[in-house]
């Protein structure tokens, strides 16, 4: 296996979609939008999960399939993975990219803090229901990670923030993507041991311009995402890792792929998972928490 790769890539060099059904989670705005937008034009099918079936119609372009899913909801999730097997669909690539980072601290209905709802808990769910539905020559399923978690030397509590008192947002949110980069490595090794031909992958933007830095709700987190904003990529540019990652025939098990911090560097980056994320006792205590909390739920 390869350690590190850096090499050039652009849209451009999208090979032909058709034949391939891929569906992006979070694809009404920013870097899912693009992702979506970029496999249809290319000739996939492309299965839209969306929060605002309302929005989809006014965003996404004509003929794109959208369906219902909240990713934060392990009930909907769940039911969404379902419908799709019940409609007989054939998954090439599932891409989790739907993300958020909230100012304030709130549980969901099922009482999970709704940071680790949506960016932890949803998202190892559905990859795991799917996998069933994944075929094709090179299936996969692609985590929209965040560099944050290749940073970090901070070890995540498996259960995230138990109250109001321990929210921090971007601790929050970095330990949120350390968990979901541990659980794409534990999903790869797992897939890896029965023989699986599905490859778990993670990609990040790098600093992206997208809908997730107007989501401050304090002057200073504002601020902070303003100044954000100005370093950042277009979600285009930023997309390009996931497109990537979606797409190429030759991809790793267990990598991360990405750009570099500046944004004259127009390379992709692949390197091995660091840091907590590639701990086996991280992804196992955070794997064990996931099934704790999704006991009675998925039925």
């Amino acid at each position: 296996m390869r350690t590190t790769t850096t090499f050039e890539w652009e849209p451009a060099d999208l090979p032909d979609q058709h034949g391939r059904t891929v569906v992006v989670t979070g694809a009404t705005s920013g870097l899912g939008l693009v992702v979506a937008t970029a496999l249809a034009a290319a000739g996939a099918q492309v299965v839209a999960a969306v929060r605002d079936l309302d929005k989809a119609v006014r965003v996404l372009p004509a003929g794109l399939e959208a369906r219902l899913v909240d990713t934060s909801s392990v009930a909907s999730v769940t039911a969404f993975a379902r419908q799709l097997a019940a409609d007989g669909l054939v998954l090439d690539a599932l891409v989790n990219n739907a993300g958020a980072s909230f100012a304030t601290y709130e549980r969901t209905e099922e009482g999970v803090e709704r940071t680790w709802a949506t960016n932890v808990v949803g998202p190892a769910v559905l990859a795991d229901a799917v996998l069933p539905l994944l075929g094709g020559p090179a299936p996969r399923v692609v985590l929209v990670g965040s560099n944050f978690s290749q940073r970090t030397a901070r070890v995540p509590d498996p259960a995230g923030p138990g109250d109001a008192g321990q929210y921090r947002q971007l601790a929050t949110y970095t330990d949120s993507k350390t968990a979901a980069a541990a659980l794409a490595v534990d999903l790869g090794e797992r897939l890896a041991v029965q023989g699986s031909p599905i490859r778990s992958v993670i990609a990040h933007p790098g600093v992206a311009a997208t809908g997730m830095n107007g989501q401050a709700e304090t002057l200073a987190q504002r601020l902070g995402g303003a100044v954000a904003r100005l370093l950042a990529r277009t979600a285009e540019d930023g997309a390009r890792s996931t497109l990537w990652a979606a797409t190429a025939p030759d991809v790793e098990q267990g990598v991360f792929v990405g750009p570099a911090l500046r944004r004259s560097d127009r390379r992709l980056h692949v390197v091995p998972v660091q840091g907590p994320a590639a701990d086996r006792a991280v992804r196992r205590a955070v794997r064990d928490h996931v099934e704790r909390v999704t006991v009675g739920i998925t039925g």
